[in-house]
């Protein structure tokens, strides 16, 4: 059994932009894309796709963290 497939990195590395930018929450970030067209532009998300929820957001910052240990 598969999960969802994953979001592009880029688009989550802008994802981080935004939310260093206006200092949000994970779960803040993730309402704040759903609602905000500049958000999804910025991020290049239609308004036909899925927001990344706060948990992924959480698991790609934390990837970032990791990769810079190694």
């Amino acid at each position: 059994m598969r999960g969802a497939p994953s979001y592009p990195p880029l688009m989550m590395f802008r994802i981080l932009i935004l939310q260093a930018w206006y200092n949000l929450s994970d779960e803040v970030l993730e309402k704040q894309i759903a609602r905000d067209l500049m958000f999804r532009r910025f991020i290049n998300l239609s308004l036909s796709e899925n927001v990344p929820d706060h948990s992924s957001i959480w698991r790609f910052r934390q990837l970032l963290n990791t990769e810079q240990l190694l």
